[in-house]
């Protein structure tokens, strides 16, 4: 069953046996969701243009829209979205449904840090949330994606972020509120990305392991007592999302918070709590994920954690 279902959609034999561990007899839908094509959503900026006149605009130039939550799907276009006026104009940003939904977990406040920044969805996000008040510190420590950050915040009229060429393990500062959308495999947008499916191992998933390990202690060093930790992934593996938050809960003085969204009306899935034979904290059941083959999007991982004095 490995060889076979690994040679029809083209993964290594290795990632299909543990998807086997992990979703038991839903693996090929799983691998079937993964073949899809991506669909396009928008997120309205709201800094610059209501909901309502968006989506007049763009029906006007012939683009069928479907609301989902927090945005726009599109089903049907003439032309690419990013050519129209209004994503020169910055009325919207390009990003996946499951992704707009992490932001509004922090509920920020006055100072946010966030911790690996580029391009910039979810750091302009916040600054939509925050209505360009206070101030998000972006950081990244990629030239080329920074580049990408500092044009999508001039396009999307962010006034209250300040962009950082730095890394996030060497920054130190003290905020009530940190997003650490941490790098990782990427087995959640193979949709997007189906190089992914060979291109990475087991020696990746352990390698964003040991990053994201050092980025979350770094993430809760800068963090204020009583402060909110969101910490996100689009991986599907357990070794860069459950168990680092098990861990973390276990190494710090955090607990996980419950969250609970929706994304194409289906609520958001619990985490692992039993991945690969791993028994886990308790906790880690209020961590949410999102699945290609149930939630028809990329698969992403999300806690919030809050420190503890």
């Amino acid at each position: 069953m490995i060889r076979e279902l690994a040679k029809k959609y083209g993964y290594k034999q290795e990632i299909v046996k543990r998807y086997i561990r992990l979703f038991g007899e839903d693996v090929e839908e799983l691998l079937k969701a993964n073949e899809a094509e991506p669909k396009e959503c928008i997120r309205v900026n709201t800094l610059k243009i209501s909901q309502f006149q968006l989506e007049k605009r763009l029906r006007k130039r012939g683009i069928l829209l479907r609301e989902v939550e927090r945005g726009f799907l599109i089903e049907e276009s003439p032309f690419s979205i990013s050519s129209t006026p209004e994503y020169l104009l910055g009325y919207f940003y390009i990003q996946g449904i499951a992704e707009m939904q992490i932001a509004p977990l922090l509920n920020p406040g006055d100072l946010v840090i966030d911790m690996c920044a580029a391009p910039g969805g979810k750091t302009t996000h916040l600054a939509q949330i925050m209505g360009n008040k206070g101030v998000v510190i972006a950081l990244d420590v990629n030239k080329d994606k920074i580049k990408a950050l500092k044009a999508n915040i001039h396009r999307l009229g962010v006034t209250n972020t300040i962009a950082y060429f730095v890394s996030a393990l060497d920054f130190s500062f003290k905020a009530e509120r940190i997003l650490l959308d941490a790098p990782c495999t990427g087995s959640g947008i193979i949709r997007k990305d189906p190089t992914r499916k060979y291109s990475r191992d087991s020696a990746d998933i352990e390698f964003c392991s040991k990053l994201q390990k050092d980025l979350i202690r770094r993430s809760i060093g800068n963090l204020k007592d009583d402060g909110v930790l969101v910490y996100s992934t689009c991986s599907l593996e357990p070794e860069e999302n459950e168990m680092v938050i098990d861990w973390t809960v276990k190494n710090f003085p955090v607990k996980v918070e419950p969250i609970d969204f929706s994304v194409n009306g289906a609520p958001a899935a619990e985490g692992f709590t039993h991945p690969l034979g791993e028994e886990l904290h308790d906790q880690i059941a209020l961590c949410r994920r999102t699945f290609p083959h149930v939630h028809d999007c990329n698969g992403m991982f999300v806690a919030k954690l809050k420190k503890r004095c």
